[in-house]
């Protein structure tokens, strides 16, 4: 079991849930300012459950290079108050479902390979950010290299993240691909008062991109589709 404090930040990211390995303490009957908990409750269980179903093309190596994968994982942990903060505690990542299946060479002549069932990718949980109104969710899939074929350089499979203020140069960030809906995770203050509020969030990304490797151009193209679902149950 994984615990992390959350420690209120100054300005501007003032009730900032931040990732940090320090000792727990035990957790208090009231919520920090602004929050009010359920009748009788204590601290709040969290799941974060996130599902994709996605592929790639990788042109420019010789062989075309085609892959499709489905992917479902959950995250499971509590936040318990602590005076004027959280804890955020970890408890446990389970991979529901993980299937990656690749063709390369031209129709007729292709050859399939299929991923191991291990390593499958791995669901991360950055931090969690109470900013204004809102409690949102920072967390990043991701672990897992292509092409299965042969290839002299590996490339990262591209996996859901929520984008809010993931990293990237101009234009690069994850969000900048999304293509239709959203993937901000964010769930209003008020779920927090809440016996077990549930949301759900969908969202389309694409992304082209070039790579020169040994001289050669490879033109990779990637896209999925991914849904987020959060459940908060006060206990």
């Amino acid at each position: 079991m994984e615990k992390s404090f959350l420690r209120r930040l100054s300005e501007p990211l003032i009730g900032a849930f931040l990732l940090a390995c320090l000792p727990g303490t035990p957790a208090g009957p009231a919520g920090p300012p602004g929050v009010v908990l359920a009748a009788g409750s204590r601290l709040w269980e969290v799941h974060l459950t996130v599902e994709a179903k996605g592929d790639y093309t990788i042109g420019g190596a010789g062989a075309p290079i085609a892959g499709e994968y489905t992917c479902r994982l959950r995250w499971e942990g509590r936040l318990e108050p602590d005076e004027d903060d959280f804890l955020l505690v970890h408890l446990k990542t389970e991979v529901l479902e993980w299937r990656l299946r690749e063709t390369a060479g031209s129709a007729g002549r292709e050859t399939t390979l299929e991923a191991p069932a291990a390593p499958a990718p791995s669901l991360r949980m950055n931090y969690v950010l109470k900013d204004g109104r809102e409690v949102e969710f920072f967390f990043e899939l991701g672990g897992i290299s292509i092409p299965l074929h042969p290839l002299p350089h590996a490339l990262a499979l591209e996996l859901p993240r929520s984008s809010g203020r993931t990293p990237g140069g101009p234009g690069q960030a994850y969000g900048n691909f999304v293509c239709r809906g959203s993937s901000r995770v964010a769930i209003p203050e008020a779920d927090l008062t809440r016996r077990k509020p549930e949301r759900h969030f969908s969202w389309e990304w694409r992304k082209e991109r070039q790579y020169i490797r040994d001289g050669r151009v490879l033109t990779v193209v990637q896209s999925h589709a991914a849904e987020a679902v959060v459940t908060l149950t006060a206990r």
